[in-house]
């Protein structure tokens, strides 16, 4: 399957978009002050003039879809977060997930999380990412926020699972 057939967002390539996203909300020359209106939103909150800046004036020429502003919203908002380098190609969520100490608890409540608290709670995972600076894949986290499809949602969720699980630390043999 192409990356554009698995784009929930429909873009010709979510790779790339995400890539200019970090790298635009990462730049030295990136205004402080939008990066800040990101850092500052919350779901439920109106979308920060800076979210519709970037997208319009560095990402995109049109908004993406109203049911995915949220979503993408979530995404800028992590990224601004998490500042420089937060995104690295190919280096899985659930990696970091996993590195960074993030419960099986906290994973399972992530992954069987309904619509209405699913940013909340990945908002809560990006938070405990960024306390321990662990940077990640960021086209993994929005395929997890922008797809809809239930089949293509549970292999988001499945890969991020098998990810978390490859990747926990060893412990000592008793």
């Amino acid at each position: 399957m192409t990356e554009s057939a698995q784009s929930p967002a429909g873009y010709a390539n979510l790779a790339t978009l995400i890539a200019r996203m970090a790298g635009t909300i990462g730049s030295q020359h990136y205004p402080t002050g939008d990066r800040a209106m990101l850092r500052r939103w919350a779901p439920g909150q109106p979308i920060p003039l800076a979210f519709y800046r970037l997208w319009l004036c560095r990402l995109e020429n049109e908004l993406p879809p109203e049911a995915q502003t949220a979503g993408w919203m979530a995404l800028a908002w992590g990224l601004a977060q998490m500042g420089v380098g937060s995104h690295i190609p190919k280096r899985p969520w659930g990696r970091a997930l996993a590195e960074a100490g993030f419960s099986e608890h906290r994973l399972e409540r992530l992954l069987a999380a309904p619509e209405d608290v699913r940013i909340d709670l990945f908002m809560d995972a990006i938070r405990i990412l960024a306390s321990r600076h662990e940077s990640f894949d960021w086209v993994e986290a929005a395929r997890f926020l922008l797809t809809t499809d239930p089949d293509k949602r549970e292999g988001v969720q499945r890969r991020l699972a098998q990810a978390f699980y490859r990747y926990q630390p060893q412990k000592a043999k008793e």
